[in-house]
């Protein structure tokens, strides 16, 4: 089901009926008013190249729903009158690493590209002003170095604080249904915010809890004298036992 989960999740805490496999064909009037949608059975042909099994329709086979109020959500996409020199077909919107589409002068970014989460939104919409300054200002844009990721099998999850994640505020599906237009979610307070924040691991990432520093027996590790410096590595001084990279709780330190 083509739905977020979130979604589906709270209808049926509502008590919505969900039919699966069947789609509206028709509507039946009373003069202006609706009475009854029909809908068409359907069932799942072979699969398509991509493996995926579309939905077919069963001849003859119907069933009607009653109906004072039709809402039509089938999908969304984006309104290119203006902009039709943008669209590519299926695709919507193509864009390049920097942000740029092959129309001169223009960027783009969010749903109109592919449907995804507000921070991509955010994350393209920052790529394309820094490439807009960077033209502007004549700057050739740096190269930034890929990092690997760092799965949770290189992390010592043991060394951090077990916090509970925090989760923004849903009405009871009690008080949704009290009456249309209620804000049913919200977003979450700014003291949730940075305590949720608190509870990254910095995968990947030195966060200066200095564990590398106090199982360096050889002093190859110096620790910095201020605060968010660097630590340093005199590479003369390590026996190669490893015990840094073995015991650092996030995955920064690797030894090959």
């Amino acid at each position: 089901m083509p739905a977020i989960k979130e979604e589906i999740v709270g209808a049926e805490e509502e008590g919505v009926k969900l039919e699966f496999l069947a789609a509206p064909i028709e509507f039946e009037k009373n003069g202006e008013l609706i009475t009854k949608m029909k809908c068409q059975k359907m069932e799942l042909g072979e699969p398509d190249d991509s493996g995926r099994r579309r939905p077919v329709p069963i001849a003859d086979d119907f069933f009607y729903i009653d109906a004072s109020t039709v809402i039509a959500a089938i999908s969304q996409e984006p309104d290119f009158e203006g902009m039709e020199n943008l669209h590519e077909g299926k695709d919507w919107v193509k864009i390049k690493e920097d942000g740029s589409t092959d129309v001169d002068k223009t960027y783009a970014g969010g749903d109109a590209i592919e449907l995804g989460l507000a921070t991509i939104a955010i994350s393209q919409g920052r790529m394309a002003a820094e490439t807009i300054h960077n033209k502007f200002r004549g700057i050739e844009p740096e190269s930034e170095e890929k990092k690997p990721l760092i799965s949770h099998d290189k992390l010592i999850l043991d060394y951090y604080e077990s916090k509970l994640r925090n989760e923004p505020f849903e009405m009871p599906p009690v008080e949704r249904l009290k009456e249309l237009g209620l804000e049913i979610n919200s977003t979450m307070t700014e003291e949730q915010v940075i305590n949720e924040a608190m509870r990254c691991m910095s995968c990947g990432s030195c966060f200066d809890c200095g564990t590398c520093w106090s199982y360096c027996q050889d002093q190859a590790i110096v620790k910095p004298v201020t605060k968010y410096g660097e630590y340093k590595f005199k590479l003369e001084f390590c026996n190669g036992c490893k015990k840094c990279a073995e015991q650092c709780p996030c995955g920064y330190i690797e030894m090959k």
